[in-house]
């Protein structure tokens, strides 16, 4: 089994629920394959879920919540 960084129980309560997180995350991912595709070319083994992920949970952007 493989180990994933950052703990996806610990991003879920950070967004608060599992469609959240999966919509922010995936916001962002299209965000930074747009932003940074020489990026994304030259470091093959970094996904941009992934780094949209690790992004989301130290605080880089967060879920937006209708008052």
């Amino acid at each position: 089994m493989a180990w994933i960084n950052p703990p996806i129980e610990e991003i879920i309560h950070k967004a608060g629920n599992r469609y959240a997180l999966v919509t922010v995350v995936s916001k962002r991912a299209k965000e930074l394959v747009v932003e940074r595709p020489e990026f994304f070319k030259e470091n093959q083994r970094v996904k941009p879920i992934e780094l949209a992920s690790r992004e989301f949970y130290q605080g880089v952007y967060e879920v937006k919540r209708d008052a």
